[in-house]
């Protein structure tokens, strides 16, 4: 094993089909991106699925910005997980797909239950994801 500084020769190469989620990151801090097969609000995309993407990029966007004495990096971690599942699952209406969801919700509102600032945004993240419980 060799030691790489901070920032230097850190990647993820992909070569062919990759499906599920990659992070790469120094000192507890890493970028979220996600390419899926299909884009967010694609055509056909039901007024709820919408709802809930919104929802997810919302919170995402908050859980990024607070500072790390506000959430550890675990449970930033576990709560940038578990959108991506939700973002992953969607626009599934098959049991499976349903049962990720509620799972990633779950996931999501335990690892930010301590975040008072976020209170409202969770609220939101779960009556968008009503129809799938």
């Amino acid at each position: 094993m060799t030691d790489t500084q901070a920032g230097e020769g850190r990647g993820i190469h992909v070569s062919g089909t990759f499906t599920g989620n990659a992070q790469t990151g120094d000192n507890s801090t890493a970028e979220y991106v996600s390419h899926a097969g299909g884009a967010a609000g694609a055509e056909g995309e039901s007024a709820e699925v919408l709802r809930l993407r919104e929802a997810v990029e919302v919170l995402r966007r908050q859980v990024r910005a607070l500072d790390p004495a506000e959430l550890s990096s675990a449970e930033g971690t576990a709560a940038e997980s578990a959108l991506a599942e939700v973002e992953d699952a969607l626009p599934s209406t098959d049991e499976a797909g349903q049962g990720r969801v509620r799972n990633a919700i779950f996931t999501v509102s335990g690892a930010l239950a301590s975040v008072a600032s976020l209170a409202e945004s969770i609220r939101a993240l779960r009556e968008a994801a009503a129809p799938w419980f």
